[in-house]
């Protein structure tokens, strides 16, 4: 009797453990790539498609929400805890492939390894002896530490005896709740209740226990229980080692969706790329990615695709800023500190967007976190910076505040030129986030952003400028799979400019423009191969042009008000991604726009078909404040198609069209603080841009390499050019010294990058042609006799390469090499006197071009020691700008000395910049 018992219990045990090892099997399962921004269904969708797994689980307790995370390796089990967390749901696994996931703890989906205790402790006492000391022997080099609970004297004449205590986190002493603690001798086990304590009653002796639990790291402690006692444990975060990624364009979807000309970086690779002065500027690492240049250092905003900068639309959390830099270009406008994460679209732009033709480019911050409060700043030659975040309720709100500012003056007293020695630069930039989780089915964010630039170019000119904005969002989640968000967003950018070069025409000028915008969005989910998405969304622009005024009594300037514009752009769009099957994907969807150009204005009415000259002036139109002057409409398309080849290969095309109805007038071609915004209106057209882009894709070796080839074709309708020699600042009929004409621009890019190992990093190469035509019958209506010529931006050959390599998680050497096709620029081509005077003829317009641009970077970045528990962590960033030295032409101008005419180049940065900069946070290496 005693063997079939005996055999009955062998033979249940044998099952359950063998059903214990395919759960821990299923549940070990490790997933080999990142996923980014996929919506929880869609991420469901794909595990139950790809493992033998199947989720069980209550829609109403995990709303539709963003699934993201990085790594190369990571257990399903562990990822779904971590996103799941925010709504206390956490992940068992059956031997069947089932997997639940319930509220307020996991459940056991199997029968616990010593349920079968009983049974077996009917053997003799002295087989079990002897497996028992085998055991121990065997585990011996694993076990951690050893302790005693407990005194003999409390034990005499007992058998067992009861462990009692808490388990905290090291790190934050927190209860930790559902760890799990085992006897490996006796397999007897409990779990730690909702304030961590636990109790487990054992027979009196040595024993090994070993405690484990979600992002924890696992550990056995031997024990030599003499009496009842207490035993507390503190436990270690689990720490996961994530790979730097580089540029992330979500691996996955680099083959699989239909996004083209997209690019997404994280806030990690800004880290360890080398700038100038040692500041982590998101824009510059733009103009690393192909089809991205600018026109040269120390320059406002950049061109995409052979576009003008004012096609080019920025937002950070919504809110759209119209002055991207700091310090007259040298420095991106946004700390790098809070940001998460930046997006540039530069075709198939997502419908929600509007108002420009060229591209999108979306910058997303950090939110807070709602666990613990944390800080992170730096010191760099230039700038301080500072970032604090927290939660305000535990798990439910959160903040972040950062701020940056300059102490650069210093640098300047080191400049031998007098006029930049005596000069004046200062910046500072805030910002603000607040996220509310009201319920498990609302969310509501609070942002604010705010920059502000005081320039002294020594006596002669003072530049001041701000950048101010706002937004709120509200995001609902419906019970199945769908999502709503309301936006309401305010921006404003203000100039100040006072001219002191010439006491007798000193003045002073300043201006403001004012978006206010309204943003709902809906996302519908019917099936799984479809998402749509649409909504409205209505932006009231409000420019004041400014006054102009004498600076001082000698000044023979009048004043001049140059007056206001109002205009109101309004849009209804609809989308949706269709997956046609396993290989084919479309996207689609359609954009209506409304523009109003509004009073109060005195509109001037010409002769139909003739120039906008006095002499053709007919009448002048008068309009009362809000009253209509005129609107324009307009259907945006956007149409996407993917094929996938392979698992590994796919070939897309893609074709947009898109509205644009504020512009910027400028005389120079680098963007200068002092540009002026103008709205389409009675005489001026809107910007109509049309693309259409062909690529192929390709993920190698596991993923672990990335390349793409694309293509593409533009074709711009109405764009503003200036007429050559007009003076546009004072004129108030802006149309008279402003013509429309056409651009042409087509191009490939091609890039390759290395996402994972020691050495990573990105080769790109662009090759691009912009041309622009300004024909008319009218001769005073032409540029360059009506013939086309390179757009001041063209730059046909552009090659970036940026690498990184770890020496090891310490110490890391990071190096980029930038080369480019100098711009066009129009040079004298010859001498003639008149009078006595000498007098130059030019070249047709951009007929010529600078020196090629070239420039070698490196940094070594150096971390500090990596210890788990500390207050805080630093590292090191030592870096060259311009290693080479070379002396880059900005522009070249030239100037009559002694009735020569000499040619003068100019160079922002002709020497190897060198920077020092010290990082800190709070925590450790891997803390957020």
């Amino acid at each position: 009797m005693r063997k079939r018992i005996l055999s009955l219990a062998i033979m249940l045990f044998w099952i359950s453990s063998f059903g214990q090892s395919q759960s821990k099997t299923n549940e070990q399962i490790k997933l080999p790539h990142s996923y980014s921004n996929l919506l929880w269904s869609t991420f469901v969708q794909k595990i139950e498609h790809n493992y033998p797994l199947q989720f069980f689980y209550q829609f109403s307790e995990i709303p539709e929400f963003v699934v993201s995370f990085d790594s190369d390796s990571i257990e399903l089990k562990v990822v779904l805890n971590e996103q799941l967390i925010q709504y206390n749901v956490f992940a068992s696994f059956d031997n069947k492939g089932n997997v639940f996931l319930t509220k307020n703890g996991s459940i056991s989906s199997q029968l616990p390894s010593y349920f079968f205790n009983a049974a077996i402790s009917n053997t003799t006492e002295e087989s079990s002896e002897f497996t028992d000391q085998n055991y121990i022997k065997t585990i011996q080099e694993f076990v951690a530490q050893s302790v005693v609970v407990g005194t003999k004297e409390k034990g005499v004449n007992k058998l067992t005896a009861t462990i009692n205590g808490i388990a905290i986190n090291s790190l934050s002493g927190q209860a930790i709740t559902e760890a799990t603690i085992v006897d490996l001798i006796s397999g007897k086990g409990v779990v730690t209740d909702s304030k961590g304590n636990y109790k487990l009653t054992l027979n009196i002796g040595k024993h090994v226990l070993k405690i484990s639990s979600v992002n924890i790291v696992e550990k056995q402690i031997e024990v030599d229980l003499q009496s009842d006692g207490v035993l507390n444990l503190s436990l270690d975060d689990k720490i996961f080692l994530l790979k730097d990624v580089i540029v992330n364009a979500e691996k996955e979807n680099n083959i699989r969706s239909t996004k083209m000309g997209f690019d997404k970086v994280s806030a990690k690779s800004v880290k360890k790329i080398p700038l100038v002065f040692g500041e982590k500027d998101i824009v510059k690492v733009a103009l690393l990615l192909p089809g991205v240049q600018t026109v040269g250092e120390g320059s406002s905003g950049f061109n995409v695709r052979g576009s003008p900068t004012d096609q080019n639309l920025f937002y950070i959390n919504h809110v759209p800023i119209y002055n991207t830099s700091h310090a007259a270009g040298f420095f991106s406008a946004f700390n790098a500190d809070v940001v998460d994460e930046f997006s540039l679209f530069k075709s198939n732009i997502p419908l929600q967007y509007g108002g420009r033709i060229s591209s999108v480019f979306e910058i997303k911050t950090k939110t807070g976190s709602k666990e613990k409060i944390t800080a992170r700043g730096g010191i760099g030659p230039i700038t301080g910076r500072l970032t604090v975040e927290g939660p305000l309720k535990k798990e439910k709100s959160s903040f972040l505040i950062g701020v940056r500012s300059t102490y650069s003056d210093w640098v300047l007293n080191f400049i031998k030129d007098p006029i930049i020695k005596n000069s004046h630069a200062q910046f500072a930039d805030a910002i603000t986030n607040f996220s509310f989780q009201l319920n498990d089915y609302n969310q509501l964010n609070l942002f604010s952003y705010f920059s502000t630039d005081k320039m002294n170019i020594y006596t002669q000119s003072k530049y001041d400028y701000q950048n101010f904005g706002g937004s709120v969002s509200w995001m609902h989640y419906f019970k199945n799979k769908n999502s709503f968000e309301l936006s309401l967003v305010h921006s404003a950018y203000a100039f100040n400019e006072e001219n002191n070069q010439l006491e007798i025409a000193s003045y002073s000028h300043n201006n403001q423009l004012q978006h206010t915008e309204l943003k709902a969005i809906f996302e519908f989910v019917p099936r799984h191969n479809h998402h749509f998405q649409f909504g409205l969304n209505s932006t009231l622009y409000q420019i004041d042009k400014g006054i102009y005024e004498p600076l001082s009594a000698l000044s023979l300037i009048n004043t001049t008000s140059l007056g206001t514009e109002k205009g109101l752009e309004s849009a209804l769009f609809l989308s949706d991604d269709w997956k046609i099957n396993e290989n084919l994907s479309f996207q689609g969807g359609l954009r209506f726009n409304q523009f109003t150009y509004f009073g109060p204005q005195d509109v001037n009415k010409y002769r139909d078909g003739m120039p906008f000259t006095d002499e053709n002036l007919v009448e002048v139109l008068h309009f009362n404040d809000w009253e209509s002057i005129k609107s324009y409409s307009g259907l945006d398309f956007r149409f996407a198609l993917n094929h996938l080849l392979t698992e590994n290969i796919s070939v897309k095309a893609a074709y947009n069209r898109l509205h644009q109805f504020i512009y910027m007038l400028s005389n120079t071609i680098a963007v200068s603080p002092n540009y002026r915004w103008k709205l389409s209106d009675y005489n001026t057209k809107p910007i109509v841009g049309d693309q259409i882009t062909l690529g192929v894709y390709s993920n190698l070796w596991n993923s672990n390499y990335e390349f793409s080839l694309e293509t593409y074709y533009k074709f711009s309708q109405n764009i503003v050019e200036i007429k050559d020699g007009a003076n546009f600042f004072l004129n108030e009929n802006m149309e008279q010294t402003s013509l429309q004409g056409n651009l042409n621009a087509f191009g490939a890019e091609l890039m390759f990058k290395k996402l994972k190992g020691r050495l990573n990093g990105w080769i790109n190469y662009t090759y691009s042609n912009s041309k622009v035509l300004v024909n008319s019958p009218f001769a005073e209506n032409r540029i360059n006799y009506g013939q086309p010529y390179p757009s001041n931006y063209d730059k046909p050959h552009a090659f970036n390469l940026v690498a990184n390599y770890d020496f090891s998680r310490r110490v890391s050497f990071s190096g980029n090499i930038v080369y480019s096709t100098g711009r066009p620029i129009t040079y004298p081509t010859a001498v003639y006197y008149y009078g006595g005077i000498p007098t130059l003829s030019y070249s047709s317009r951009n007929e010529y071009r600078l020196p090629d641009y070239f420039r070698v970077d490196v940094s070594l970045n150096v971390e500090g020691n990596l210890l788990k528990r500390k207050l805080g962590h630093g590292s090191w960033s030592f870096s060259v700008y311009n290693l080479l030295g070379r002396k880059n032409a900005f522009s070249v101008y030239f100037e009559e000395n002694e009735g020569l005419i000499k040619a003068y180049k100019l160079s922002i940065f002709g020497a190897p910049i060198v920077s020092v900069t010290y990082n800190f946070k709070l925590g450790n290496y891997a803390s957020e």
